[in-house]
């Protein structure tokens, strides 16, 4: 009989009786096992340097719903797809937007791949947003706030799925624990000219965010009598602060503003506003 043939025959058969295919390897560790560097024991267990450049399908009951797992780079697959020190890559995956029912993916210390909570990632807004909240009557400091004092901007809510922003109070409840990107803009609006000439006296402007009642982060900028103020001849200018925080369900989220020594700032008080249709408070939950 042909030699090749009795070598197909001989493998064949072995590999029938054992349920095992090794190849470049006499000691295949699952039921179909690659030594791609031929550098493995002929008995025993592979070294984690050996079993580095190693492919296997191992029979797993233990992993997921099936019993097959499969290891690159380990011979002892632990998830169904186990990649060991190399990363896992998708050429020209499919770009088009997910549905409501699209999950956001993490990895966590172990590098297994799951689920980031339950949310729905959200089609309407990137980046999972669950408030945009802007607009509204326009703001006055002979009227509307007092100097050296925070006050809490209350916009109109454009977008709030969880129904979880108070337009009425300007609080957003968190809804869910998690991790949230939170971005604040106060739009200020200073005279262009006039209100009192350029003196060199000025005040302080704020923009916070706040939880439960303690500032996160804040954004600063002078407001000069006359027309030295931020943006020269504009006459509208922002401060933007942001944040990114765990939070906890329950907490309470607020845009803040300040103005200190305000009657430095203008000739007359009613010549500084807060324009809500340039601010705004938007919340995306990230995790």
């Amino acid at each position: 009989m042909n030699k090749k043939l009795l070598l197909i025959i001989s493998i064949f058969s072995s590999s029938l009786f054992f349920a095992q295919v090794g190849i470049n390897t006499p000691n295949p560790q699952g039921m179909f096992h690659i030594d791609g560097a031929r550098d493995n024991p002929k008995t025993g267990i592979p070294s984690i340097v050996q079993q580095s450049n190693d492919f296997t399908v191992a029979v797993n009951s233990g992993v997921g719903q099936g019993t097959i797992s499969v290891g690159i780079g380990t011979t002892v697959p632990t998830e169904r797809l186990d990649v060991v020190n190399g990363n896992v890559r998708i050429r020209d995956i499919n770009n088009n937007v997910g549905l409501g029912s699209d999950r956001l993916l993490v990895a966590d210390n172990n590098g297994v791949i799951k689920v980031a909570g339950g949310d729905a990632f959200s089609v309407n807004n990137s980046g999972n947003r669950i408030l945009s909240a802007t607009a509204g009557a326009t703001l006055s400091a002979d009227n509307d706030w007092n100097d050296n004092e925070f006050t809490t901007l209350k916009l109109d809510e454009q977008y709030d799925s969880m129904n979880a922003y108070n337009p009425l109070t300007g609080e957003f409840v968190v809804p869910k624990d998690g991790l949230y990107f939170m971005y604040g803009v106060c739009g200020f609006i200073t005279p262009a000219e006039g209100s009192g000439s350029f003196d060199g006296t000025s005040g302080d402007a704020f923009t916070a965010l706040v939880v439960d009642g303690g500032r996160v982060s804040t954004s600063h900028n002078v407001i000069y009598r006359g027309t030295k103020n931020p943006g020269m001849a504009a006459s509208l200018f922002f401060l933007v602060t942001n944040s990114t925080l765990w939070l906890k369900a329950g907490q309470k989220v607020a845009l803040q503003f300040l103005t200190f020594g305000t009657s430095n700032m203008v000739g007359s008080l009613s010549d500084l506003k807060i324009d809500k249709t340039s601010s705004k408070l938007i919340i995306n939950k990230i995790l």
